[in-house]
Parts: C-alpha cells; structure tokens; sequence
C-alpha cells in the first residue's frame, strides 16, 4: 500500500515543504535549492551562488538549514551536516539545525540518531511542533507509546496546534493507513493543519478510497491558494465520486496553472477527458486525450482511448480509424486481444438501435475480416476466432440448409476434437458446432451425415432431443 500511495504521490503533489522555515527567507532558500539540485556534483558551478547566499545569510539560522537542506536533497551528507552545524550555532534555541541534523541521519538509515536530534529540538525549541512530529514518527517504528506520548507534549506545550494530525501523519509515514486516516478524521479544524500533513490527509483518504474526507482535507488546502496540488487532489476526488461538473471546474483550474509552476501527468488529461465524456463533450474530450502526446513518456494507447471515446459516443467510424491508428502504433506488438478490440467495436456498431440495417450487416461483414485476420495471423487465438466467424455468419444469414457457418465450425471441431482433455468451453462449442451440422445435414436430406453428427452430440450430451430425433430416423 506504501508504494502505492508514494508513488501515486508523486504524481500528485508539487512542492509543499515540511521544513520549518521563516517565510521571508524561503524565496532564497528555493533559488539556491534550484541551483544546488541544477548542478548536482559540480562544485564550480555552485561555489559562487552558495558564496553569495552566505554573504547574506550568515546569522540566519533557518536560512543555513535550508542551505543544508539542499545539500541533502542530492544526498551530499557532508556539507549538509557542515550547514546544520552552523544553523545550530548560530540558532542554538531554534530547532531548524537540530531538525536537519535528524533529516540527515534518518536519510542514511539511522533512525536512533535520528530521534536524538529530534528530540533535541523539543528541547530547546519547545514551541517548535515539527520535532516532536518528526521524533514520533521515527519512534513510532519501535516504541509506538514513546511516540504518542511525544505528540501528548507537543499537546501540552501548544494545546492548539492539531496534534490528531501530526498522529495521522507519524502512522502515514510508517504505511500504517487505516490508522492514520482514524487520526486524521478526528480533526476537526482543518485550517488550523500545515499544508504537508494536510496534503497526505487527503492522499492517505484518496488511497483508501475515502473520497468525501479525502475532498474535504483538499477543499480546506485549496482556499489557502498555496499549491495547485490540493486543485489536483480536489478534481481527483469529484472525478472519482462522478460529480463531473465540479471535477471539470477544478481540472480547468489546474490547467490554468503556468505549465513553469506545475508538472502535468497522464491521468490529469486521462481523468480531465474521463469527466469530459462524462459530461457529454466528447469531442473536447478527444483534445483533452491529444494531450498525453505532450507529455516526457510517451504512450502508444492513445490513439485507443480516443477510439474508446467515439465508440461510446456513437461515432463508429472515427472509432475505427482511431483504432487502427492504434494497431499501427503498436506494429508487431499488436496482438490478439489487440485486433479483438477493433472487431469489438464492429460488433457494436452492429448492437446499436440507432444504426440503420445495412450499416450493421456491413459492421458484421467488417467484424467477421478481423477475425479472420485473427485466425490466420494467431495460433493460439485460431479456436476463439473461428468460433467468432461461426456464429458471425450465422448471424448474417440464418439458412442452416445454405450452412454460412458451416466450414468454421468442421474446422473447429478438426481442433478441439483431438484434445486429450476438453474444458467447458471445449464441450460447449462441439456442442454448437454439431448441432449446427447435424441440422444443416438434415435440412439438405444428406441423413447419414445427419446421423454422423448427431451421434457425436448425443455423446457429449446424452439428452439433446433434436439428436434422439435424428438418429430415430429410419434409413441411412
């Protein structure tokens, strides 16, 4: 379920900070992050920046952990630790370097120092909630009652800030979900919650499929107006319940976003095109689908979702020409099942009322080639495919006596008939495929190949009465 949901995260979320940071300072903190993580492993290239941050921020102690902070993002523990050093000597009653320190250590595995320094944090920033948060969540791995009796101090210390939360979050961190949700819906002021917990309150609800609490954390995130994440949380949701209608107006807000703020991903468009056709604007729809093509990864299964998309919407031919679109795409990974799809949509075209007589007899013709292509391209798709054409021709013309299916059922039964064990599916289709000769035999007076047959379907079910009747015939 973790992986999951962090996974599903970083689809999900852009940029909310957990660190605790003085605002003023956080613009400079993100330019020197930008450049650090820009130019991961040259030293030239970030010495000047990093030299001119610290002409400015040198008695800053949250502005140096952040400095550090970058360090750490690319895993560059030693001068991490340099600036955390320096943020606690300079800052010795704040708790951003002790709280770094911790981030560092828990980065490499080690969750006891890890809790030490976090713990150091409550101690000499007591108001500071993030290193109880942070010492419970790492404790919680091995002593869960230490943890909550952490969290119980930062009650006792800040009787307002939302420690449900802070729980909520300490058990979504070590993937303990169901739990976390229990804590997090115990909240009941949702804008008294920092941005990052609430951000995972409504990711936690969204994994367990908790829609409506998962709406509700990301509705409160969404009027702060920090993060266009919480847009996406709250389209994700209305998508999700099918309220199409509010999922369109907080997809179009996403999209308003300046592509340079946030990174789109497939199922924005998937979802935004899903709520589209949910709402009937099926051509905007189609665009919105045209959109994975601007996207690093490219996809070879668009050109079938806009096929998906005409054929519910009735529009068979584009959904065709978008189908084979897609088989083109794939080239020789077009398997099977992959021509299966485009005989699907033949066949509902066919099912459809509102198409006239002669189009379906023609979708019928249409589904009864892709078939064919099926069995002589796929050995082990040739039974199902001549099965198809079987009962496609009968279909097209019911006069046994003519027998249209007649030569796809002698060769199926050349298939199944030497199979040493025969499945349900197997027994059903001899079935159907002498039942259909023994009456088409009949029907022509040819009453020894009538009896052939109908001996061979009184075998495998003893009580079919047409087959008792043919073979009570008198006479070869």
């Amino acid at each position: 379920m973790k992986a999951i949901k962090y996974v599903f995260a970083g689809a999900l979320m852009l940029s909310i900070s957990a660190t605790s940071m003085a605002q003023d300072v956080n613009p400079q903190v993100e330019a020197i992050t930008k450049v650090i993580v820009d130019n991961k492993g040259n030293a030239a290239a970030i010495k000047a920046p990093v030299k001119e941050f610290l002409k400015l921020n040198k008695k800053n102690p949250e502005a140096l952990a952040g400095l550090g902070r970058a360090f750490l993002e690319v895993k560059d523990y030693a001068n991490a630790q340099l600036y955390a050093a320096q943020a606690r000597k300079v800052g010795k009653s704040k708790a951003c370097g002790y709280i770094l320190e911790g981030d560092i250590a828990a980065d490499q595995d080690n969750g006891g120092e890890a809790a030490s320094w976090y713990q150091q944090a409550t101690m000499f920033d007591p108001q500071d909630a993030l290193g109880y948060v942070k010492y419970a969540r790492v404790y919680q791995k091995i002593d869960p009652k230490g943890a909550v009796d952490m969290l119980e101090n930062l009650r006792k210390v800040k009787p307002d800030y939302p420690v449900d939360a802070a729980a909520g979050y300490m058990y979504s961190q070590n993937d303990r979900l169901k739990t976390a949700l229990e804590y997090y819906s115990k909240v009941k002021d949702l804008n008294n919650v920092e941005d990052y917990i609430l951000y995972d309150y409504a990711l936690t609800a969204f994994v367990l499929d908790e829609h409506e609490k998962s709406l509700q954390a990301a509705l409160a995130g969404d009027r702060k107006g920090k993060s266009n994440a919480f847009s996406r949380m709250a389209f994700y949701n209305y998508y999700k319940m099918k309220d199409f209608a509010n999922a369109e107006k907080f997809a179009n807000k996403l999209f308003a976003t300046k592509n340079d703020t946030v990174k789109f991903k497939a199922n924005d468009f998937i979802y935004y095109a899903e709520t589209l056709a949910g709402l009937k604007k099926y051509e905007e729809a189609v665009q919105a689908y045209r959109q994975l093509n601007t996207l690093e990864e490219k996809r070879d299964d668009v050109n079938k979702l806009i096929s998906d998309l005409y054929k519910e919407s009735g529009n068979y031919a584009a959904s065709v020409d978008s189908y084979k679109a897609y088989i083109n795409d794939l080239g020789d990974g077009a398997k099977a099942d992959v021509y299966r799809g485009l005989a699907n949509i033949y066949i509902a075209q066919a099912n459809d009322d509102n198409v006239d007589e002669a189009t379906k007899t023609q979708a019928l013709k249409n589904a009864d080639d892709v078939w064919g292509t099926i069995a002589d391209r796929f050995e082990n798709a040739r039974e199902m495919a001549l099965h198809q054409r079987a009962t496609i021709n009968h279909t097209l013309d019911t006069d046994v006596k003519k027998g249209p299916a007649k030569q796809f059922y002698l060769q199926l039964i050349e298939i199944i008939e030497p199979k040493a064990e025969k499945n349900a599916t197997d027994t059903r289709r001899l079935k159907e495929a002498y039942n259909y000769l023994a009456y088409h035999f009949i029907q022509n007076d040819n009453i020894s190949q009538a009896k052939f047959y109908a001996q061979k379907l009184a075998d495998v079910d003893p009580g079919n009465e047409m087959a008792k009747q043919i073979l009570d015939i008198k006479g070869k």
